[in-house]
């Protein structure tokens, strides 16, 4: 095989992500962006399928325990592969991949796996897009810090999740979905709207001093943001490091 295909086939309740052909330093570049793309659904967990995978250079399968540790941190969400040849099978032993990113020899005993672990800390909000939305999320986002223990988090969280939601009310419209989740290292906070339009920080107009502030003061006070593509919009996120 040359080349690498990769698609999200189920986003959820597992988001479920068949990869064949080669896999390189090149094309693990499509292989993270899928993986986003599944991360930025929500799933209970994500279960790789790697039974048509070859590699051309075993240290490119690091991008799934690189992949792993960075949606633990984020959200708690448990990664799985299944269903490996040997030969991908002995790299990922060889290389200890398998220590931080479970293999599972069939899709049945990887979605096994997922359910039985502990449950994803998330709060979830469904908003309409008007005035009202960011206080709720408000409310939201205070609610989950003092049930995880985070209270010196809520100024910081609070000012972030006001801008995001006001950035979906105003370029999105129609409903929005909030998720607040606790990762191992971050509060993970995330918008997602029916608009493929990427934000951008951009200052604001000198002569009007209209746009731009939001996403500027997100990106003072989180320690990461961004926007993933999904099926039918976008995801707006932020990560704010646990105290």
């Amino acid at each position: 095989m040359s080349g690498l295909l990769c698609a999200l086939e189920s986003p959820s309740p597992v988001g479920l992500i068949r990869a064949s052909g080669q896999l390189s330093f090149t094309t693990s570049v499509e292989l993270r962006a899928v993986l986003h793309k599944a991360l930025a659904e929500q799933p209970e967990g994500i279960a790789v399928d790697v039974s048509e995978l070859s590699v051309d250079d075993d240290l490119a399968l690091t991008v799934f325990s690189g992949f792993a540790s960075s949606a633990a941190d984020w959200s708690a969400c448990p990664v799985v592969l299944f269903a490996p040849n040997p030969a991908i099978a002995e790299a990922l032993d060889r290389l200890a991949i398998n220590r931080t990113v479970p293999v599972y020899p069939s899709q049945a005993a990887a979605r096994a796996a997922i359910s039985e672990a502990p449950p994803v800390r998330r709060y979830r909000r469904r908003l309409s897009a008007t005035s009202a939305a960011a206080a709720i999320a408000r409310e939201l986002v205070a609610e989950a810090c003092q049930a995880w223990a985070q209270p010196d988090l809520v100024d910081d969280a609070e000012i972030v999740v006001t801008e995001l939601v006001a950035n979906g009310v105003r370029h999105a419209g129609g409903d929005l979905r909030l998720a607040v989740t606790r990762g191992r290292r971050f509060l993970h906070l995330s918008v997602r709207d029916g608009s493929p339009v990427v934000p951008v920080a951009k200052l604001p107009d000198p002569d009007g001093g209209q746009g731009g502030r939001g996403l500027i003061l997100i990106d003072a006070l989180a320690a990461s943001w961004g926007s993933t593509p999904t099926s039918d919009g976008k995801v707006v996120w932020a990560t704010l490091r646990l105290r």
